[in-house]
């Protein structure tokens, strides 16, 4: 007996109605499994059968209408075209009713009928009959029939001979017959038997959409084959899910994953496990809850059934199409099945999986997993499996899984010692994704700190907590309970809570421990010794930077603290490197966004747009400020907002965004941020933004502040914020040149200062200067901004510069070009601010400083690199070797202020070709 397709079976079904209605009565058995098309197959030949003139009797079986005695065979006459007299007999010799007793079995052994007179006299008129016709009778589901009917069938069975009935019977195909005895009873005698196949690829493609273009249909039938495993109702679902997306059918579709699945072949899913018996739906729920690779005896223990049931139904849902190696051929069944289940019922089963794979010992995260979807703890042991899964997550910088075991462990206990214990591994698991909810469990860290119950490591999250969100009282307590307990802290420890403290206070303000004496030579203390002073204005910068590169090469995520990072990428972007700060602030969030830590991203997000700042990028900058704000609600930031909203409205400011500055400036902020070093910064864009708007009182006011508290912090830093140089711009507009002046004069007396702040400076105070001497403060700012690599800022210097020459009457500008000489240059006065702010590249600009700063031979180097020359090319026609042509360029991009070849202007050789050739 081979498989058939529909097709065959169709023909098969109708060659047996052509041998019977010649005289030769046949039984044909069409079997297969759940939603196999046999109720299809039977629909569709009746249909043809009763168009070629046969009588049709039809009924199926119900698995709720099983124990109803006679029902099948009432449907077979009640349904059918009989003549009055004829349909009046049949009712008063058939009435279906209940058994007296049901037990339970459902095989010719329990038969209990009105009487083998009563079949008898049934059985006669059906052949009656068929001498005027041919009679086909169908019974679709017939393991379902009742006793009664199936011994009628039987009695019919035995008397087809040579009468013109087809009898044709549908049933399930299970590894053990439903109805073993009938079976055997009823194919004692020859009869057909019809396997259905699952539909193939040819099959499947004749049902696709004929809108769907011939090559794309092959692919897509073999997807659905794929995915079905050929199972007509899937295909037909699936088919359905497609007809809704139009570019798949216009030929979008590239091959390999089906790519519809929706709403019908959930529906579908399920249909097949409601039709089928219970077994099959228990199983299907207990597989998709407890996953790919279950074992059949946990399978059956969790779906309530023996071991070996449990195999019987993965051997018929695996012919039913719906899984394959013992899984869901596609991950929307298994939720389909999980959907399907109201939610206590599948809380509770995910429950009982829990208790079942403890038992076993199963691995932690695997039950955790389970208790998170039952929404509850099951036993005692459940909150130490909680916890050991949390611990692994986090090993595994899965942070958002083990912050849910976390919770869930939270709730399930009440012993006060196990919940101090879980908050505190939950606080610094939340802050990393969620600093606003890890603000909600510091109550109970405050509690046992003041206690005396928070160890060193405990303490200082604490600490670190306190600082983010401003509660400053909360830092001083547990500073002070540090600071009660000499040698608590280990050096390390001690050196990153200094530098934390400084990263938001910008200043030791309060007891911060000191590093332990017999740890001053310890390396990590003396570097992060370098990173404090180079904020103090103190030490030796080339010594703070080389401390930064140590402890970026030497940090991971989740062993050291942000600000101690944050510091030392700092330090390279105030230190004129913001292309090496740039790399190291796109490596760690790569790594922030590998973990999944939100907090660490939008913190080196608002690090980076700082960077685009300082490289005159004032639009990447905004995007990336933007795009940090974005990661963390505005309360998640606590008072560490300052940052990117500072960095955000200088950008806009540059740009002439009045728009967007004056929706930042209504933005509210926590008061406890201007108690910190963010406020500085936010005062200092806030003065910026009131310059723009040419709020000139208002922006003095603002620098004013800055000068104030830097003075009273002592942490007077133009690194940090350069209001001199701002609050004499101010001045400037004002009228007050001789005020300006002084604030600039004192603010480049200042140690420490940086390229850029250098730069600004020079500019301000050429800006208040005597006519005869701006071009020399200006020639000077702009080699400082060179330096820092501010595109912006150098716009504006060398706009200045180029007016200063013509007001002097000389029209070409003199400017140090950092390399050999000099060399004369036009300096043009249409590189303005907003050019460069809105246009990126700025290439009027760069063309300008490539004329004054690059010596000849980096000039014919950058020609051949502008017409897409290689290095090796470049080498060849210039007769240098590859490696000064790659020193050339790199001295290129940092005078230019570029980062590639890419950004260097088109228009650089554009004059003189010839300048090209060696």
């Amino acid at each position: 007996m081979a498989l058939l397709g529909y097709r065959d079976a169709f023909e098969e079904l109708a060659r047996s109605y052509d041998r019977s209605s010649a005289g030769r009565g046949e039984l044909v058995l069409v079997s297969g499994g759940p939603a196999s098309g046999k109720t299809e197959l039977l629909h569709d030949f009746f249909a043809v059968a009763e168009a070629a003139g046969a009588l049709l009797l039809s009924a199926t079986g119900s698995r709720a209408e099983q124990s109803l005695q006679a029902g099948v065979v009432d449907q077979l006459f009640r349904g059918a075209g009989l003549p009055p007299e004829v349909g009046d007999r049949v009712s008063r010799l058939v009435v279906p009713q209940a058994p007296a007793a049901d037990d339970g079995q459902s095989d010719v052994r329990s038969v209990r009928s009105a009487g083998a007179r009563v079949v008898h006299e049934i059985c006669g008129i059906l052949l009656g009959l068929s001498r005027e016709q041919p009679v086909v009778v169908g019974i679709d589901d017939v393991q379902f029939a009742d006793t009664s009917s199936l011994e009628f069938v039987l009695y019919l069975r035995r008397r087809l001979g040579s009468a013109r009935v087809l009898l044709v019977l549908s049933e399930w195909e299970q590894p053990q017959p439903t109805l073993p005895l009938f079976t055997a009873e009823v194919t004692r005698r020859p009869h057909h038997r019809i396997r259905l196949a699952p539909l193939s690829v040819a099959d499947i493609v004749e049902v696709l959409p004929r809108s769907v273009e011939p090559v794309v249909a092959s692919r897509l039938a073999e997807a659905c084959h794929g995915l079905s495993g050929g199972n007509p109702m899937l295909v037909r679902a699936l088919v359905e899910d497609l007809e809704h997306d139009p570019s798949v059918v216009a030929g979008g579709f590239e091959g390999g994953v089906w790519p519809a699945v929706g709403t019908a072949f959930r529906h579908a899913v399920l249909a097949c496990l409601h039709r089928w018996e219970a077994a099959l739906l228990d199983v299907a729920r207990a597989l998709a809850v407890l996953g790919d690779g279950s074992e059949p005896a946990l399978l059956g223990r969790l779906a309530g059934v023996a071991p070996e049931d449990a195999r019987r139904v993965v051997v018929i849902l695996s012919s039913a199409g719906l899984l394959r190696d013992g899984w869901f051929r596609h991950a929307a069944a298994a939720e389909a099945v999980l959907e399907g289940m109201a939610g206590p019922q599948r809380a509770a089963l995910h429950a009982r999986a829990a208790d079942l794979l403890h038992q076993r010992g199963a691995e932690p995260a695997v039950i955790a997993r389970h208790l998170v979807a039952a929404h509850r703890g099951v036993g005692a042991w459940s909150v130490r499996v909680l916890r050991d899964a949390a611990e692994q997550a986090l090993m595994r910088d899965e942070v958002c899984e083990a912050v849910r075991f976390l919770e869930l462990a939270l709730e399930a206990t009440d012993d006060e010692e196990q919940r101090l214990a879980i908050t505190k591994v939950l606080v610094r698991a939340l802050w990393r994704v969620n600093p606003l909810a890890a603000a909600v469990h510091m109550g109970p860290l405050r509690t046992a700190m003041a206690a005396g119950r928070l160890g060193e490591r405990d303490a200082v999250t604490l600490v670190r907590h306190a600082l983010w969100h401003g509660d400053e009282e909360t830092a001083v307590m547990a500073l002070d309970v540090l600071n009660s307990t000499p040698g608590l802290l280990d050096a390390q420890t001690a050196a990153e809570l200094r530098i934390a403290h400084q990263w938001f206070r910008g200043m030791d303000r309060c007891a911060v421990p000191e590093v332990p004496a017999k740890a001053e030579d310890d390396p990590w203390v003396e570097a992060a010794r370098a990173l404090t002073s180079f904020w103090r204005g103190g030490g030796d910068p080339a010594t703070a930077v080389a401390s930064a590169e140590h402890v970026l090469r030497s940090c991971r995520l989740a062993d050291m603290t942000l600000e101690v990072v944050a510091t030392a990428l700092l330090v390279l972007v105030h230190s004129d490197d913001n292309d090496r700060a740039a790399w190291w602030c796109g490596e760690l969030t790569a790594q922030a966004v590998r973990v999944g830590a939100v907090t660490w991203q939008a913190v080196l997000g608002a690090i980076s747009a700082d960077i685009a700042l300082r490289c005159g990028e004032p639009a990447e900058a905004a995007d990336r400020a933007r795009r940090a704000l974005d990661l963390l609600a505005p309360q998640s930031w606590g008072v560490s907002i300052g940052y990117p909203l500072a960095t955000l409205m200088l950008a806009n400011a540059a740009l002439g965004r009045d728009a967007e500055i004056e929706e930042l400036l209504r933005l509210r902020v926590p008061d406890m941020m201007f108690r910190t070093a963010y406020g500085l910064r936010y005062l200092h864009a806030r003065g910026q933004c009131h310059l723009v708007a040419q709020r000139l009182l208002a922006a003095v006011t603002d620098f004013q502040t800055c000068g104030r508290l830097v003075l009273e912090w002592q942490v007077d830093v133009p690194v940090l914020v350069p209001w001199r140089s701002d609050l004499a711009e101010a001045n400037l507009r004002l009228g007050r040149s001789e005020v300006a002046r002084e604030l600039v004069f004192e603010q480049l007396r200042m140690p420490g200062l940086d390229s850029r702040t250098r730069g600004v400076s020079l500019r301000v105070l050429a800006a208040g200067s005597d006519e005869d001497d701006r071009p020399r403060l200006l020639r000077a700012a702009v080699a400082s901004l060179h330096t820092a690599g501010d595109r912006v800022q150098l716009a504006l210097a060398m706009r200045d510069l180029g007016e200063a020459y013509e007001r002097a009457g000389d029209g070409v500008a003199r400017v140090p070009d950092q390399g050999a000489g000099r060399r004369d240059a036009v300096v043009g006065r249409g590189a303005g601010k907003a050019a460069v702010a809105e246009g990126g590249a700025a290439d009027d600009v760069l063309l300008d400083c490539a004329a004054s700063v690059l010596s000849e031979s980096e000039h014919r180097v950058a020609d051949l690199a502008v017409l897409g020359y290689t290095n090796r090319e470049i080498s060849a026609r210039l007769f240098i070797t590859v490696s000064t042509v790659e020193q050339h360029l790199t001295r290129i991009y940092r005078k230019l202020g570029v980062r590639s070849r890419a950004e260097l202007p088109r228009r650089l050789c554009a004059d003189d070709l010839s300048a090209c050739s060696p």
